[in-house]
């Protein structure tokens, strides 16, 4: 997958089938996870400022890349852990390693992060692409208030 807001794959580079290491763009920022929970911490300011939407932003341009692609791609593991930032706070979508193509067969139920997960993964439903616009509005929602769904 080659998209400016999706971390560029570099290669595998490897001792033994046990020392896997997986070389990727480096991300000097950062997970957001771990920037919310310093704002949080700091009692920055709650709410949505122009460096928050700037990141809703990126990420909508890596979803609607996947999303249109044919076929379409899923995430199926999008949460604030799994979005990256560069130094200039730019966002890029991480972990495609359960991601797979919308397939009109029924997908696999229950894989992602409970908190981020679409009820109808949850419940082993067949879910298509929207699932990964919940799990985008838990993203939104951490953005806003900077903590956790309880």
């Amino acid at each position: 997958m080659d998209h400016p807001r999706i971390v560029h794959f570099i290669g595998v580079a490897w001792d033994s089938l046990s020392d896997l290491c997986v070389v990727m763009e480096y991300m000097e920022g950062g997970d957001l996870r771990t920037l919310l929970t310093g704002y949080e911490a700091s009692n920055h300011p709650v709410g949505i400022n122009h460096e928050k939407a700037t990141i809703a932003l990126h990420v909508c341009h890596a979803l609607t890349y996947l999303h249109s692609l044919s076929p379409p791609v899923i995430h199926r593991d999008l949460k604030s852990c799994n979005i990256l930032l560069n130094h200039a706070m730019e966002a890029k979508v991480i972990d495609f390693g359960i991601s797979r193509e919308r397939m009109d067969q029924t997908m696999t139920a229950g894989v992602g992060t409970s908190l981020w997960m679409a009820p109808e993964v949850m419940l082993g439903e067949k879910y298509d692409d929207k699932a990964d616009m919940f799990s985008f509005g838990v993203v939104l929602s951490e953005l806003d208030v900077h903590t956790l769904p309880k």
